[in-house]
């Protein structure tokens, strides 16, 4: 029985590490580039000019819409 009990323990200590693991990694991650649904990788400014002016959406982590230019995301 005391066996049992020590393997939970150690099951949920892991479980906490792998959060907490999780957790820093998402608060040191530098944006990422957005993805298409043609799977097209556009530059994470482009992305966020089009989801700011409302031309694109994210649907399932994938960028949809209509993307400004290189040179109108530069100018604004």
């Amino acid at each position: 029985m005391s066996r049992l009990l020590l393997k939970r323990r150690q099951g949920i200590a892991l479980r906490y590490l792998l959060l907490e693991m999780a957790s820093r990694h998402k608060a040191t991650m530098t944006p990422a580039d957005y993805q298409t649904i043609c799977g097209e990788m556009v530059a994470y400014s482009i992305g966020e000019a089009a989801l700011r002016n409302g031309s694109a959406v994210l649907i399932g982590g994938l960028l949809v819409g209509v993307l400004p230019f290189t040179s109108e995301v530069e100018e604004a």
